[in-house]
């Protein structure tokens, strides 16, 4: 018997399936079902299986616990005392030009005017070698006569910058409180947002205020003052506001910027009320083996210390 041609073309497929493995079988009916292949889905048979149209192997991976726990405050506090030690014993000398600058009038809607300015050469080597130079001054009232105010500053042989970490020191940590605030990624190493308030409820004078701490080194590279009440309450009516800024400089932190915003409790004739002060360290040469005759006749006061003047009362350059 012959049958027509469109009968036998129907039934090609279904000999060639019959011949089929069982498992490539199931695989053109999965993907038949899935629509990858004649983009419709394909009848299932009359109690036969039911075929899930995504794929459902599963397999079972057991869970692992990592565990990075974070420093403690207290050991953060020991490694910035230990990170701020290393630096300055490992500072032999320095030599930098300091610049103290006085801006009178910085009140609310008023237009600052300079004051005074003073620019000097630092040199410093331990263990209490210091010389000061005065490169230039400016005196916006200079006196005709040398009995004037002044405007003194010290600079201290020593390495260590107290300014930044007087908080931190070993000595002085018992009288603050400490908090962590904020915590950020920067590159390879963490930066520390850290908060410090004096310990004593009675202590309205002492300061408060947060540090950014590089974690690479553990040490401060900026903190920010603030003041409850003025710690000189007849001269000073307010302090509000006071920058401690460090910059790299080669190896090592280095103080690079002081600013501190004040207001006087009675105002001053040619001077007014408020003023800033600041004071801007530049051009840093480190352990460059500074030669003791440079310090050759340096004046000094008892304490190891040369005073400076940041207000000479004339101009002059």
């Amino acid at each position: 018997m012959t049958l027509p041609r469109h009968a036998r073309a129907r039934t090609r497929p279904a000999a060639s399936l019959a011949v089929l493995p069982l498992g490539l079988a199931a695989a053109l009916l999965l993907t038949a079902a899935t629509g990858e292949s004649a983009g419709t889905q394909a009848p299932a048979a009359q109690g036969g299986p039911t075929l899930a149209t995504e794929d459902t192997m599963h397999t079972d991976v057991s869970p692992v616990l990592v565990k990075a726990p974070r420093v403690t405050l207290e050991e953060i506090l020991d490694r910035v005392a230990r990170g701020e030690a290393r630096r300055d014993s490992l500072l032999r000398d320095q030599s930098f030009t300091a610049t103290l600058r006085v801006m009178r009038n910085t009140g609310a809607n008023k237009q600052p005017v300079l004051f005074a300015e003073s620019v000097y050469k630092v040199y410093k080597k331990k263990p209490d070698m210091l010389r000061s130079i005065e490169l230039r001054s400016y005196q916006e009232h200079p006196d005709k006569d040398d009995e004037k105010p002044e405007f003194d500053d010290d600079f201290s042989p020593g390495m260590g910058e107290e300014i930044v970490n007087f908080a931190f020191r070993p000595a002085n940590r018992k009288n603050f409180r400490f908090t962590i605030e904020d915590r950020k990624l920067l590159g390879d190493h963490l930066l520390y947002t850290l908060r410090f308030e004096p310990r004593s409820a009675l202590a309205a004078y002492e300061p408060a205020g947060r540090v950014w701490v590089d974690t690479k080194e553990f040490v401060i590279v900026r903190q920010e003052i603030e003041f409850k009440q003025s710690p000189v309450p007849l001269i000073l009516k307010d302090i509000s506001r006071m920058v401690v800024e460090r910059e790299r400089s080669g190896d090592f932190w280095v103080l690079s910027r002081a600013m501190i915003r004040m207001e006087l409790t009675i105002p001053i004739p040619k001077f007014g009320r408020s003023f800033d002060f600041a004071i801007a360290l530049t051009d840093y040469t480190l352990n460059s083996d500074l030669p003791d005759s440079l310090f050759a006749g340096s004046g000094k006061h008892g304490d190891g210390r040369a005073r400076v003047r940041a207000g000479p009362g004339r101009k002059h350059s």
